[in-house]
């Protein structure tokens, strides 16, 4: 059986939701995973010494994936009873991949976590980015074209941006105290917009937006005690890791850029080696077109020179008068008029 939402999980790629994901869980820890599909996540936690408690509507996929699991509760997340079948407080990390956008009502999901959590636990969740240029692109143009996976999956029930995540997770009772972001250029996504039908004062304008290529967002949040000076501190830890992830990210896409365009030159001085090669190959056809044509010309040169050595000769004037005789012999003998 094949399912939509099945991929292998590499935890160490770069830019990589799965690998923020795990790397923000840790090691070691008793998980929560909700909505976990046919286990790829819970296979990789549990290779990492982690325990896991899935959360899955569809019966098959939980059945794949008890395989890796504690155990499986099969349910629907947006219905209050799937978990109550969770024993509260018992859980080091909750982990909502990709998850709350697909639901009816996601700040109720994310409350029920959050009960889940032991006191200094913990809550990882990634979300697509609605405000993606790509996306405001699309719009620009006219279109909203749902696709089967990607920004505008068709089970997408909830847009976000970083802002709305963020305000998500405070009406939850939880502070983001790190963001991660997967970054996809512009023109890079599976919406396939034309770079040559966009204006380039429109590109401009759109990449003033420093998420405007971020195509996910992985974000770790703890419980808010309701102290002024921790949400306070929360906040100036969210902007101080924001610019560090900003500036990461660039070096990254510089690096990805610089790497690219040392290909490109590669593949460059290649061509103009094979150019260099040709017209080398060519300059030996030409050389040997002029040998050919000097051994002509010396051949028509000799040619010439025996024709003039055979009218310098005496028998050749000495046969003029029988030559003019017969050409007044073939003027007479000639139709008239022919």
């Amino acid at each position: 059986m094949d399912f939509v939402y099945d991929m292998t999980v590499d935890p160490d790629a770069p830019n990589n939701t799965h690998a923020f994901a795990l790397a923000m869980v840790g090691h070691n820890k008793s998980v929560l995973e909700v909505g976990c599909a046919i286990g790829y996540i819970t296979k990789a936690m549990v290779k990492r010494g982690c325990k896991v408690v899935g959360i899955e509507i569809d019966p098959a996929a939980a059945a794949l994936a008890e395989e890796w699991a504690e155990r499986v509760v099969v349910g629907d997340i947006d219905r209050g009873e799937v978990w109550n079948q969770v024993d509260d407080e018992s859980f080091d990390v909750v982990l909502c991949g990709d998850v709350l956008e697909h639901l009816r009502d996601p700040l109720a999901a994310l409350r029920s976590a959050v009960h889940k959590l032991k006191p200094d636990g913990v809550v990882v969740a990634s979300f697509p980015n609605v405000a993606h240029g790509d996306v405001r692109l699309s719009l620009l143009q006219g279109d909203f074209a749902y696709r089967e996976l990607g920004l505008l999956d068709r089970t997408h029930m909830r847009f976000f941006t970083l802002e709305t995540i963020r305000e998500l997770f405070e009406e939850a009772g939880l502070l983001v105290v790190d963001t991660k972001r997967v970054i996809v250029p512009l023109f890079g996504t599976e919406l396939e917009i034309k770079r040559e039908n966009v204006r380039q004062s429109t590109v401009d304008e759109i990449l003033a937006d420093p998420e405007a290529e971020s195509y996910q967002f992985v974000m770790r949040a703890v419980r808010d005690n309701g102290t002024q000076a921790v949400a306070a501190l929360a906040r100036r830890v969210s902007e101080l890791t924001d610019q560090l992830d900003h500036e990461g990210v660039r070096s990254a896409i510089v690096r990805q850029d610089l790497r690219e365009s040392s290909a490109a030159n590669t593949a460059l001085h290649e061509q103009v080696a094979n150019l260099v090669r040709h017209i080398e190959a060519l300059d030996g056809h030409v050389a040997g077109l002029d040998q050919i044509i000097a051994h002509l010309n010396g051949a028509l040169a000799e040619s010439e020179q025996r024709q003039r050595a055979l009218l310098a000769t005496k028998s050749f004037r000495m046969m003029a008068p029988l030559r003019r005789g017969y050409g007044i012999l073939r003027s007479l003998a000639s139709p008239k008029g022919s």
